[in-house]
C-alpha cells in the first residue's frame, strides 16, 4: 500500500486529497495521533485558528481599500496598515494570512483559475472596515480586503505534498513491512513520532514528542541496514562492484535528495548503455525499481 501510494503521488496519477484519504489507512496501522491528526486536518481543513497550524500555511498578504465616491466612483487603492500592529498592540500581523480550508478546496481554487499570477481575496467584516474608516479618516472606503497570490496558495500544496511523500519514504524505510506485521511496541512509536515531527512539524518545533540524539541514531541505523539491503540485491541483479561502488560514492558524496536523484538518473542511463555488454539487459527494470527505493 505504501508503496503504491507513494508512486502515485510521485506521478501525480492521483490528487494530493486523494493520498491523504489513503495515507489515513498508514496512519491507523501505525497508531499514531500526531501523523492522524495532521491527515484530517489537512483533509477537513483546520477548524479554527486555535488549531495547531502549521507554519506553510501562514502566508504573506497584501491589503486593499475600495473607496467608493459619487464623484469619483469605484476604486480599489492598496492600503498600509503597517502601524497597527504597534499602535494598537495586536496578537496577530495583519499582512499574515491562515490558511485552513481543506487541501480539496485549495486544489478546487486553483483549478478554477488558468491565469498565471492570478489573485485571491479575503473580505474583512464591515465591522472591521468601520475601525479602518476612523483609523483612516476616511468615510469613502466602503471595504478592506487582503490579497495573496494563488501561486502561494500551489506553493502550500507543494509543501504538504512532499511533507508526505518525504514521511512516507522513511516510514517504509523504517518498517519494510508496515502492512503487514508493524508491531506497536514502544520503541517502534518512538521512531515513527520522531520521523512524523521531524517531516511535517520540523526538527525544532515544540512537542510533547522527545527528540533524542538516541532516537536518530536509530534511524540513521534503520537507513543504512536498508541502503546495505539495495546493494546486495543489485548485486544478485547482475550488477558489477565497480558500479555499485559509484551508487554509494553519490549517496556518500550528495546531501540534497534532489541533486541525488540527478546523479542517479545520470547513473542508470550510463548502466543502460552497459547492459548489453554485461548481460542484464533484460533485468534492468528490476535494478531501476531497486535505484527508485534509494530515492
Amino acid at each position: 500500500m505504501i508503496k503504491e501510494l507513494i508512486t502515485d503521488l510521485s506521478y501525480e496519477k492521483i490528487s494530493l486529497s486523494q493520498a491523504l484519504s489513503r495515507a489515513k489507512l498508514i496512519a491507523y496501522d501505525l497508531q499514531n495521533t500526531d501523523f492522524k491528526n495532521w491527515i484530517s486536518k489537512e483533509i477537513n481543513g483546520y477548524a479554527n485558528e486555535k488549531d495547531k497550524l502549521p507554519v506553510y500555511r501562514i502566508i504573506q498578504c497584501d491589503l486593499f481599500g475600495t473607496i467608493e465616491n459619487p464623484f469619483i466612483g469605484k476604486r480599489q487603492v492598496p492600503m498600509d496598515a503597517s502601524s497597527l500592529n504597534e499602535d494598537f498592540e495586536l496578537d496577530y500581523n495583519i499582512y499574515e494570512m491562515k490558511i485552513l480550508q481543506s487541501v480539496s478546496t485549495i486544489e478546487k481554487s486553483l483549478t478554477q483559475t488558468e491565469n498565471e499570477g492570478a489573485y485571491g481575496y479575503e473580505d474583512f467584516p464591515i465591522k472591521t472596515v468601520k475601525i479602518f474608516q476612523k483609523i483612516c479618516n476616511q468615510p469613502d472606503l466602503t471595504a478592506v480586503r487582503r490579497r495573496v497570490q494563488f501561486s502561494q496558495l500551489n506553493h502550500i500544496l507543494n509543501l504538504t505534498k512532499h511533507k508526505l511523500i518525504d514521511t512516507l519514504l522513511d516510514l517504509k524505510t523504517a518498517f519494510p513491512n508496515l502492512e503487514n506485521d508493524y508491531i506497536n511496541s514502544a520503541e517502534n512509536n518512538e521512531l515513527t513520532k520522531t520521523i512524523i515531527n521531524n517531516h511535517i512539524y520540523g526538527a525544532n518545533a515544540n512537542s510533547t514528542i522527545g527528540i533524542g540524539d538516541n532516537l536518530n541514531q536509530k534511524i540513521t541505523i534503520v537507513i543504512n541496514q536498508k541502503t546495505e539491503q539495495i546493494f546486495s540485491e543489485l548485486k544478485e541483479l547482475g550488477v558489477p562492484k565497480e558500479n555499485i561502488l559509484e551508487i554509494k560514492e553519490i549517496i556518500n558524496r550528495e546531501s540534497d535528495k534532489a541533486n541525488i536523484g540527478k546523479e542517479l538518473i545520470n547513473w542508470i542511463g550510463k548502466m543502460s548503455t552497459k547492459a548489453v555488454e554485461k548481460g542484464i539487459e533484460l533485468k534492468m527494470p528490476l535494478i531501476i525499481e531497486k535505484i527508485q527505493e534509494l530515492l
